[in-house]
């Protein structure tokens, strides 16, 4: 039985040591179907990383099979109360590769790949995917998906709208917002994406509504909580709460900060003064912080919404304030580089002290259009996109991947060539 939206499904808390879960599903379901399970592999570090488990077959529990070289390691079992199960796989070498086979019944999912991060001191090349906007409606499928699950990148970083809550109609209640995660998560092209490796993710608007900010949440506190709770069931994190910004290393080389640019934001239409935020004063305090003291070679800075250079003002364009005091503390740190979404288009942008800023996605939605060209903008291509990171030393290289599984734009750059100046423009 294929989900729809009105299959229920809820996640309940599980930490590193723990499993749970908890699903209305299709108990009457007796023939095993690929579209009535799935799975995804979440926060690898280099040590461990997190399974999540979804299936509407019914059954009390599953097992996580977990291979290297073809050796099979360990059998986790993973409790399912009415469908859903959180696993955390621990012990684990650093920098390995790993397959893991999902067993839910007579189903087996996967294999799910995925690599351990390489320990902080590693200097080895490392290479990564970043995306945005994932919708499975047959009118975006356009091949991307399945391209860059071609190119098997070691982590694939997700920055918002995955999935699309907020198409007609609209989620509203828990069960409506999980029935939308569930069949994004089922979507063939996608479980191609979530098998090909492990994943770190932060939500952007359309899981809540379009263009959220202060105003929508006070306006619509239950809609909110209820969006809220059920990103948390299905993208748990090893400490539970409501700060979901985080860095983590992966290599000597490359340091990610992952922001939230929607819970402690400002209203859009507030004046643009010292008052107006969109990380709220302690995330923007640990952003300034842990980027200037990292000691990687490159700093990728991941934000939701563009700096600059889109359209409307759902992006830092109307937060300059609290975007050019952060600019200025950024100034003489090496290797800084932001990646940016949400406005449906690739670009790469110079702003203020030379800072860089690539934007990407689509990977499945409706292309956007760009506003008036300006001088900050160096190059755009509407088209569907994905990126590529790829560090050797102090060499990184950025590629726009497209939907035909060509790269359309590749730049090159060192660390001192991305170091904010007082003299650059």
């Amino acid at each position: 039985m294929e989900p729809s939206r009105r299959t229920l499904l809820q996640l309940l808390g599980a930490g590193v040591a723990g499993v749970a879960g908890l699903a209305v599903g299709c108990g009457d379901n007796t023939v095993p179907d690929p579209a009535s399970a799935a799975a995804a592999v979440l926060e690898p570090d280099p040590a461990s990383f997190l399974v999540a488990v979804w299936t509407s077959l019914g059954l009390p529990e599953a097992t996580i099979e977990v291979r290297t070289a073809g050796v099979l390691m360990s059998e986790v079992p993973v409790a399912l109360a009415d469908g859903i199960g959180l696993g955390a796989i621990g012990f684990l070498t650093p920098d390995t590769a790993y397959e893991l086979t999902i067993v839910v019944g007579d189903l087996r999912l996967g294999p799910h790949r995925v690599r351990t991060a390489p320990l902080p001191d590693d200097p080895r090349p490392v290479r990564l995917a970043i995306s945005a906007d994932v919708d499975p409606s047959p009118a975006f499928d356009s091949g991307l998906l399945a391209a860059l699950a071609a190119e098997a990148p070691e982590l694939h970083i997700s920055i918002g709208d995955f999935p699309y809550t907020d198409n007609g109609p609209p989620a509203q209640t828990v069960a409506e917002y999980r029935a939308r995660h569930v069949e994004v998560r089922t979507h063939p092209p996608v479980r191609g994406l979530l098998e090909a490796c492990g994943m770190y993710a932060i939500y952007d608007d359309h899981e809540f509504r379009n263009n959220w900010d202060a105003h929508f949440v006070a306006a619509e506190p239950e809609r909110y909580a209820a969006a809220m709770q059920v990103w948390d069931e299905f993208f748990p994190l090893r400490v539970r709460g409501e700060l979901k910004y985080r860095s983590w290393q992966w290599g000597a080389h490359l340091e990610c900060f992952l922001l939230d640019c929607r819970r402690f934001r400002s209203a859009n239409a507030a004046p643009d003064d010292a008052q107006k935020t969109m990380l709220g004063a302690p995330q923007r305090r640990w952003l300034i912080d842990a980027v200037t003291r990292s000691r990687a070679t490159f700093k990728l800075i991941l934000t939701s919404v563009p700096l600059d250079f889109g359209v409307g003002d759902d992006h830092w364009a109307t937060f300059t304030t609290e975007r050019d005091a952060i600019f200025a503390a950024l100034v003489g740190t090496p290797g800084v580089l932001f990646v940016s979404g949400d406005q449906h288009w690739f670009a790469s942008h110079r702003h203020a002290f030379g800072i860089r800023e690539l934007q990407i996605g689509p990977l499945a939605r409706g292309l956007g259009v760009p506003g008036p060209a300006a001088p900050g903008v160096l190059f755009r291509a509407e088209r569907y996109n994905a990126g590529l990171l790829e560090i050797d030393g102090d060499r990184l290289t950025f590629s726009g991947l497209g939907d035909d599984g060509q790269r359309f734009y590749t730049e090159t750059v060192t660390a001192a060539e991305l170091t904010p100046r007082l003299a650059a423009r």
